[in-house]
């Protein structure tokens, strides 16, 4: 069976790519031949650059099954509708745009409705984005499945001392949903090094300079170096206010780190017992969270031999033997 995966432009983003390399390999160990990989040639900024790519997917000569990996879910509108697999990891831009009505409805019928209507199978990457697409577009979202994401095999366990002194706290993404002017709020007067991965928009930097709280800022790295900074962290903060999945739980878990994440969904259901969950609007509760985290020794280790047992959910070779059996479903003679 050839399998063919739709990607968006290059320089859009990382996450999907990322993601979907690790599924990738995977797939290509359990059946001999990876999947090919075909990048969409615009960055989906307007209608303009939406048509060229339309017209490209047209002119390509798909074999077998197409996996539209995210994101450019109107891909699937230019594909053969029988071998189209769409996967959707959130619901942003409908939470984005329910205040636009024009905006909400372009993308409610050409980012979702249209393209899951279409596609031969849609995948989520969470129960909580299945739930949220059931909410937005009825019960044409009862066809959705679930396949969570993979860990990348970089992840591995790498234990190492905790520093009670001044602990180096890991934050993934500084995004408005990913909640970090609580966070500082909550560390006020705690100990720690802050690692922050993500661009820090100005007023963030202000908020930063204002708190006292030792820091450093990371952006643009490879694989290698983000594994570098879950080593080095010890405790790791997702207190997000909106995820479409939460892979900085399960890459912690693999990895050995401690976990402070939201006590919403998907977050809390990713975590499975394996990390210490909060009020993401509660900044008392961030604050108590993480001085438990750093006090409780007996506490802070159940909860990463937890996160070992955790994290074998999210192995690239079970997450890759649920899309084979979705990619069976559409060519069953294979």
């Amino acid at each position: 069976m050839r399998i063919t995966y739709l990607f968006r432009s290059p320089g859009t983003g990382h996450s999907i790519e990322t993601l979907f390399a690790t599924v990738r390999q995977a797939v290509g160990e359990q059946t001999g031949t990876a999947p090919d990989a075909v990048y969409l040639p615009h960055i989906s900024r307007g209608l303009r650059e939406v048509w060229h790519n339309l017209r490209f997917i047209r002119r390509q000569r798909f074999d077998g099954v197409i996996h539209v990996t995210g994101d450019v879910h109107y891909a699937v509108l230019a594909l053969p509708a029988s071998r189209t697999v769409l996967t959707i990891h959130d619901c942003i831009p409908l939470e984005r745009f329910r205040h636009s009505p024009l905006r909400y409805a372009f993308f409610w019928l050409f980012w979702y409705y249209l393209p899951i209507r279409r596609a031969g199978v849609v995948t989520a990457i969470s129960e909580k984005t299945r739930r949220d697409l059931r909410r937005y577009l009825g019960r044409i979202a009862d066809k959705i499945v679930t396949v969570p994401n993979a860990v990348s095999p970089a992840f591995r366990p790498q234990p190492k001392p905790f520093s009670t002194e001044k602990p180096v706290l890991l934050q993934i993404g500084t995004a408005p949903h990913k909640n970090v002017a609580r966070l500082l709020d909550a560390l006020k007067n705690i100990p720690c090094t802050l690692l922050l991965l993500g661009p820090i928009a100005p007023g963030l930097r202000d908020r930063l300079r204002q708190s006292g709280i030792d820091y450093e800022s990371y952006q643009h790295l490879d694989l290698a170096d983000v594994v570098a900074l879950y080593v080095r962290a010890d405790v790791v903060t997702f207190a997000s206010t909106y995820e479409g999945f939460g892979m900085p739980i399960a890459e912690a878990n693999r990895v050995g780190r401690v976990v402070l994440t939201s006590a919403i969904a998907p977050l809390c259901d990713v975590a499975d017992g394996a990390a210490h969950l909060v009020d993401p609007t509660d900044t008392e509760a961030i604050r108590q969270g993480i001085r438990q985290l750093i006090d409780d020794d007996v506490y802070r280790q159940q909860l990463i031999k937890a996160g070992y047992r955790n994290a074998r959910r999210f192995a690239p070779d079970t997450i890759a033997s649920r899309y084979r059996e979705q990619y069976q479903r559409l060519i069953p003679h294979h």
